[in-house]
């Protein structure tokens, strides 16, 4: 079981805006940064990336912006996180603005604007340089929020292809992209996880485990099963699945735990109690999983703003959402997340022990 022994606040206001999309990475000096966006409203397309620091997971910097030269100019989304080389990443999807309240997403296309996707590599965690641009392989936009895998000599990173508001062609949206470059500046492209019906794949990560497998978490909007897994035993060539998580929920954030397990923070809405669940699961890589651990681990007053079912289509009425987790030097762990209670717009961590 997971027993909390701290918790609070990243960052947390009373201004009329929207925070999302909170990640953390652990420094050389075993500090910790985490990255998040706010933008105006939910749904606005005008994302601005943010970024704090922690000595100790506890008490935080305040919040900078981490490109402000950009703001106004791109929408920005995107995730930090430490690659085995060493190196810090923070990369998403990201949007041109047309102009000021303007929307990004449609709900009758249940699509975004047409988008790219976009990678900014740092070597210490503190200076990140202006982000480079890449341009989709297929036609469609791309839902990308668990950044950047870099590794030695190579970058992978994954997203969810999504229709379009322009909706110049049609778009295959029952798969993932998979990129990958080993030069930094060219990618190549496939699709994984090819699923029939009318669904699309949302939240999805890649993580490399401890016994050196690839794993994505995802889940699916049309699908009861909604929890989602692929495992890759040839570093990407193939991918085994999509396989049905033992738990139903959205949103899920990873990260690798010893002897081939991994941790997975995901949002409960429906199932169970509401708020934020953890996760530890093994797999054989065959469709079998053994749960070791599955609670939760932050409790929400209620699931939506309003009195909405919490379905995909409604979510810019959450009250809470994109939860991920990371092993701290001390073997502890951090789950983030963003609320709004109240007129408090906020990023709150939560840290647990396992016992």
């Amino acid at each position: 079981m997971f027993r909390i022994i701290d918790e609070g606040d990243v960052f947390a206001t009373k201004e009329t805006l929207a925070t999302s999309g909170p990640r953390t990475a652990v420094l050389d000096d075993g500090s910790v940064v985490c990255t998040f966006m706010i933008n105006s409203c939910g749904g606005a397309n005008d994302f601005v990336p943010m970024i704090a620091y922690s000595k100790d997971a506890k008490e935080w910097t305040p919040a900078e912006k981490v490109w402000p030269q950009l703001e106004g100019k791109d929408s920005l989304f995107g995730s930090v996180r430490r690659g085995s080389d060493g190196k810090f990443s923070i990369s998403g999807q990201g949007f041109d603005i047309a102009y000021p309240g303007e929307a990004f997403w449609s709900d009758e296309a249940m699509g975004m604007k047409e988008n790219y996707v976009f990678y900014s590599i740092s070597e210490d965690g503190k200076t990140f340089p202006e982000p480079k641009k890449v341009q989709l392989p297929y036609y469609g936009s791309a839902e990308q929020p668990g950044g950047l895998l870099t590794e030695e000599g190579r970058m992978t990173m994954i997203y969810a292809p999504y229709p379009t508001i322009e909706k110049k062609e049609e778009v295959d949206n029952g798969v993932i992209v998979l990129l990958r470059s080993e030069d930094g500046e060219t990618f190549t492209a496939k699709k994984i996880g090819q699923v029939e019906g009318d669904s699309q794949y949302a939240e999805s990560w890649i993580e490399r485990l401890s016994d050196g497998r690839l794993f994505i978490s995802s889940w699916q909007t049309a699908s009861e099963d909604s929890s989602q897994y692929l495992v890759s035993d040839d570093d990407g060539e193939t991918f085994k699945g999509p396989f049905a998580q033992p738990f139903r929920g959205q949103s899920t954030g990873i990260c690798a735990w010893e002897d081939g397990s991994v941790l997975i923070a995901y949002n409960q809405r429906k199932y169970g109690e509401i708020g934020v669940w953890l996760a530890m699961e093994k797999f054989d890589g065959e469709g079998k999983h053994q749960l070791l651990e599955n609670e939760p681990v932050w409790v929400a007053p209620k699931a939506t703003n309003s009195e909405s079912s919490g379905d995909f289509g409604q979510w810019t009425d959450f009250s809470f959402g994109e939860p991920s987790v990371t092993v701290l030097p001390d073997n502890s762990l951090l789950v983030t997340l963003w609320y709004h209670k109240d007129d408090v717009n906020g990023i709150r961590y939560v840290r647990l022990v396992r016992e």
